[in-house]
């Protein structure tokens, strides 16, 4: 498949695949937690069409990923509307199109349909969609509430007058203008045929349909399988295959490409630098057939003496939870440093690698891939000095890249959920552990209804059998360790710790290590160095604290102030060594 070039046009930021053919295609993304599920489909997707010869255009929504303004920044009521048609006015200028087609999910679907009804386009796709901001955004105030034990704060936690949904954050103006959209009030718009792909079970896409169809137009439906499990997790999210197949195929014979086309046709000349107050952007792609994407974010002026490399955290793209790695970068850009997010292989707008297999995390490959991007920042920014870092599973890809290369100079790790990797422990399943803090963790041992669970039937007596065993045998091995030397795999995996904290220490790197108050990653603290973390203090290299408030995502707005100002204080350390 072709790859995406990343665009930018006035403060929107884009991807854009480059077909021949002379039908264009919109893709409107989703927000929040469901646009970090959809990146990934949605770049297949993309690459799909533009393979069957049509171009398409990818974008994101002011305020959210990489376009420019901060997410409460947004003091305009249209600012989303706007964007759609300036993305639109783009996409024609880089096509050439003479006939525009929409591809809407979620809140991107409700922006699709207005769109449709201000300016010409010839066909809607509604993937999930919004069909009434007003009752969404009560189910997502709903959502964030219900999550509250796992990522700690509260539909009022944003701006003023805004809403906080687990981290991702909406202006009060965003708020008014997605609340006054309303697919199923007054006409539908007029397109000469529109597909609903429908979540099972969901009324409100058998409403949508059937308003779309009064209005006048052809409608199809197709069902979006797989739909739960593609928008369930970021981290766990099954890319819906059935449907990428039914949207492809729905375009191809309802808006066939009457001209020859080229698939391999060159695309325009993109320019991809976005500026802002104090920081200056670049999307690139970069290594083996420009196969990696990355964001590099440095001051405005004058030349950065320190650059930090962000891994991905699990399978969130490169924007971040909650957007906390954009709004983080431009932070230390301000401050006088640059930073290159990136999305590894498998992740976000990176492919993986030929004959890859689909779960990367905790993979030996991940090391290549932090190569490429240590490669391109010494080639770039000569002379600048490279620090790395990253969240939970990307923490623990820091801290092994810090080991294996020995041009990165420090490293700063947050809510690293492992130090070092069990080759026995199966990677799907180690990732399906959930996030909660280690005092919900152990009351659950002792909670009287995980026993009634049981006994229901509810939860599995294997299962429970299962994790006992697996408890048991992991602290027999433990306790066995200092006898059984290395025949204890307790002993084996301790070894790689110290031999690597060794490794840096001889280098001089400097090694942070953050944690969240109680998060679950503290147990892998405890297993090498002590409940206490006492045994740290044979590294002087190393420091280690604990963020009181905070989830494992760094939710609250408060969380990710210490976070910025500890990072910083880290970077800046380097200027006086």
């Amino acid at each position: 498949m072709s790859i995406a070039r990343p665009v930018v046009f006035g403060d929107l930021a884009g991807m854009y695949h480059a077909a021949g053919g002379s039908t264009a295609v919109l893709m409107l993304s989703p927000w929040a937690y469901e646009e970090l599920c959809s990146r990934k489909t949605y770049r297949i997707l993309g690459e799909n069409l533009a393979e069957a010869g049509y171009p398409c255009l990818r974008f994101d929504f002011p305020g959210t990923c990489h376009s420019a303004l901060a997410s409460d920044a947004i003091r305009d009521v249209s600012a989303w509307q706007k964007a759609s048609e300036a993305a639109l006015d783009e996409l024609i200028k880089l096509s050439s199109a003479k006939r525009i087609i929409l591809i809407g999910q979620g809140l991107g679907g409700l922006f699709a349909g207005e769109l449709a009804r201000s300016r010409k386009v010839d066909g809607v796709i509604y993937l999930g969609a919004v069909s009434q901001g007003r009752a969404h955004l009560r189910e997502i105030s709903a959502w964030t509430a219900m999550t509250q034990p796992t990522f700690l704060v509260r539909p009022s936690d944003g701006p003023e007058g805004g809403l906080m949904a687990g981290g991702f954050v909406l202006s009060a103006e965003t708020l008014s203008e997605i609340k006054g959209l309303n697919l199923l009030k007054n006409e539908a718009p007029k397109v000469d045929r529109s597909l609903v792909v429908g979540r099972p079970g969901n009324p409100a896409d058998v409403k949508l349909a059937e308003h779309l169809a009064a209005g006048g137009g052809q409608v199809d439906l197709s069902a979006f399988e797989g739909y739960v499990d593609y928008i369930s997790n970021p981290t766990l999210s099954r890319l819906p295959e059935g449907p990428i197949r039914a949207v492809v195929s729905w375009v191809e014979a309802h808006f066939p490409l009457n001209e020859p086309t080229r698939t391999d046709a060159p695309g325009p000349h993109l320019s991809a630098v976005l500026e802002g107050q104090g920081f200056r952007e670049t999307q690139v792609r970069f290594g083996p057939d420009d196969m990696f994407f990355g964001v590099l974010t440095e001051p405005a002026s004058g030349t950065a003496p320190t650059a930090v490399l962000m891994l991905n955290a699990g399978y969130d793209h490169s924007s971040g939870w909650g957007r906390y790695t954009v709004d983080l970068a431009r932070e230390m850009a301000g401050n006088g440093f640059a930073m290159l997010r990136m999305d590894l292989a498998g992740i976000g707008e990176t492919p993986y690698w030929p004959g890859q297999g689909e779960q990367v995390l905790y993979s030996p490959r991940q090391n290549e891939d932090v190569r490429n991007a240590v490669d391109w920042l010494k080639q770039n920014l000569p002379g600048t000095r490279v620090l790395i870092s990253g969240r939970c599973s990307g923490a623990y890809q820091a801290f092994v890249s810090a080991d294996l290369d020995e041009r990165i100079e420090g490293a700063f790790l947050i809510n690293s959920r492992k130090l070092v990797w069990d080759p026995h422990e199966d990677v799907d399943q180690a990732i399906r552990e959930p996030i909660q803090t280690l005092d919900t963790y152990r009351s659950k041992m002792t909670d009287p209804r995980q026993f009634k669970r049981l006994l229901s039937g509810e939860l599995a007596l294997s299962t429970a059998i299962r994790k006992v065993t697996t408890a048991i045998k992991k602290a027999a091995d433990r306790r066995l360790a200092p006898v059984l030397g290395g025949l204890s795999r307790h002993h084996r995996l301790g070894s790689q710790v110290t031999n690597r904290l060794k490794s840096l220490e001889k280098r001089n790197v400097p090694v942070a290590l953050v944690y969240s108050e109680g998060d679950r990653g503290l147990l892998e603290i405890s297993d090498w160095f002590g409940s206490d973390a006492s045994g740290l203090a044979a590294y002087p290299n190393v420091t280690f604290s604990r963020v009181p408030d905070a989830d494992h995502n760094l939710s609250p707005l408060a969380a990710r102030e210490v976070i910025t100002a500890q990072l910083l204080s880290f970077v800046k350390g380097f200027g006086l060594r």
